[in-house]
């Protein structure tokens, strides 16, 4: 299989004889193989595992989306690391990913009670 893995400024890493590619989705650890059918799947922040015959490929991967179409997958996601061990990756995920997840839900629920309080205040400016 050919895998491209896709930042929004960059293409990261690109491989044209993987032989297995296992990732995490919404629904859990899936693995793809190179007769597997099309498919598409939405990443959530854990580590991606990429093989070529013989050598291992990590990488710690944030929010994104993979397609498998025929032999080409493709991976877009927000960030990558590529890293040498799965624990290594895995503090990563645990420390940058997840807390910049935490930080934009703070975020939205700020911004979310800006919202209201917006519509709030038009919503008094009419009855007068």
């Amino acid at each position: 299989m050919e895998i491209s893995i896709f930042l929004p400024t960059s293409i990261y890493w690109t491989s044209n004889i993987a032989s297995k590619i296992v990732a995490e989705g919404r629904e859990g650890y899936f693995t793809l193989l190179p007769r597997h059918i099309d498919y598409v799947a939405i990443l959530v922040p854990g580590i991606l595992t990429v093989e070529n015959g013989r050598q291992l490929f990590y990488f710690a991967v944030d929010h994104g989306t993979l397609v498998k179409r025929g032999e080409t997958v493709s991976i877009s996601t927000r960030n990558a690391i590529q890293g040498k061990d799965i624990e290594t990756l895995a503090r990563v995920v645990e420390d940058e990913f997840k807390q910049i997840n935490e930080m934009e839900k703070k975020s939205r629920t700020a911004l979310t009670g800006l919202e209201y309080g917006l519509l709030r205040r038009f919503a008094e400016m009419g009855k007068k």
